[in-house]
């Protein structure tokens, strides 16, 4: 692997997480701060979900280089999977264990670029996966962090 962050960045995102979903007062939980995005809780259980998601995108392009990727709607998936009332605690604890295993997977990869296709984005290559799962988590983050400027206090957002 040639990005020496790829691995450190990877495994911050689950403490970082964990550590916001204690500062977020639960009354914020379901706050919308923007209406593009998902809730506070909503949005921490889509991280948990897409996580094996993600990660079985990689596994498709290892496994059979030059595949497509199957696209999903997040917002039908995160009301098949019912996002709206889970529990943030529950959901970055099992966002944090499903990342361990993509951490695994990931350390061991010989070739990064091995190529995949997603018909919504064009061509990618394994690298391209891991790094728009770095940039999947700081997005999210950053959305998160808004949750922490007047939580509780500041219902516009």
């Amino acid at each position: 692997m040639t990005n020496p962050y790829l691995i450190p960045a990877l495994e911050a995102s689950p403490q970082t997480i964990e550590r916001i979903v204690m500062a977020v007062d639960p009354s914020d939980w379901d706050r919308v701060t923007d209406e593009d995005r998902f809730s506070f809780r909503e949005a921490v259980a889509h991280m948990a979900d897409w996580e094996p998601i993600m990660r079985g995108r990689i596994e498709l392009a290892l496994r059979e280089p030059g595949a497509t990727i199957t696209p999903l709607d997040e917002e039908a998936r995160a009301i098949e999977m019912n996002y709206a009332s889970s529990d943030p605690f529950e959901e970055a604890q099992k966002f944090s264990e499903e990342r361990r295993i993509t951490v695994d997977l990931i350390k061991e990869i010989e070739d990064f670029t091995v190529p995949v296709n997603h018909p919504q984005i064009g061509d990618l290559t394994v690298g391209d996966l891991c790094m728009i799962l770095v940039g999947h988590d700081s997005y999210h983050v950053e959305h998160f962090s808004q949750y922490l400027v007047g939580s509780g206090t500041d219902k516009e957002g």
